[in-house]
């Protein structure tokens, strides 16, 4: 019997205190079944670490980034990798604000949360998908009742069209992976512009290019530059 899958992914990043950017799209490269085999191999006698890598791309794609190609088997330059801070099942929960009085700019309003607790919200993000702050990505503060409040003000005030999504970590294995990767202010080799990332898995290590390549993403140039920059990667694995 064979059994195919789909494998998606996105991802978001924070450089500093700043505010979290919206999610993108990555592209799941031919590699990437061999990849995931790789890495869930765990008695084969490789390595089986994930790296995630930074690299500088290409400086014309400042006008035009390109979409990566599913036979790419590695970033065109990366300069920069390191193991994520943290791997994590997640579960996906959506609902829509309910419209309340007051209705704050910097908070959404739904049964969802009240049910989920402030233990699994309190600094987890919440990506609004429909209605005017469509593509706003906060993070979460604080939970009083039903209603979270963010790092900071949505682009305009939720209404009942303000539709967003909520992922929290499981404690029992699920198709959806955050991987959150936490390049540090002092990691001064992480600096630089960066036009590209990519999932490493398999036999990867710290070496550039090394491992098999999974997931990967071009994007408009992003500069680190003495600051801290947070990255989740959601990866999601279909059957089809």
């Amino acid at each position: 019997m064979s059994l195919s899958v789909k494998i998606s992914g996105r991802i978001s990043h924070k450089l500093g205190s700043g505010l979290w950017s919206p999610f993108r799209n990555n592209v799941a490269v031919n590699t990437a079944g061999s990849a995931l085999a790789a890495g869930l191999a765990a008695l084969d006698g490789k390595s089986n670490s994930i790296y995630h890598g930074l690299g500088l791309g290409r400086g014309q794609w400042d006008v035009d980034v390109p979409n990566p190609d599913k036979s790419d088997v590695q970033l065109v330059d990366e300069f920069y990798r390191k193991t994520p801070t943290s791997v994590n099942y997640m579960v996906e929960y959506s609902g829509f604000h309910e419209t309340t009085a007051p209705n704050p700019q910097d908070e959404l309003d739904d049964p969802i949360f009240a049910t989920l607790g402030s233990s699994l919200l309190v600094g987890r993000t919440v990506e609004i998908i429909s209605g005017t702050n469509a593509g706003d990505v906060r993070e979460i503060l604080s939970l009083s009742g039903q209603a979270v409040t963010l790092d900071s003000n949505l682009s305009a005030v939720p209404d009942a069209t303000t539709k967003f999504r909520v992922a929290v970590v499981s404690t029992t294995p699920t198709n959806v992976i955050d991987v959150e990767t936490v390049f540090l202010a002092a990691e001064d080799n992480s600096d630089g512009q960066i036009r590209e990332q990519g999932l490493f898995l398999g036999e990867a290590t710290q070496e550039i290019d090394s491992g098999t390549l999974m997931s990967y993403i071009r994007h408009p140039v992003l500069t680190k530059s003495g600051s801290d920059l947070t990255q989740i990667w959601r990866i999601k694995v279909e059957v089809i």
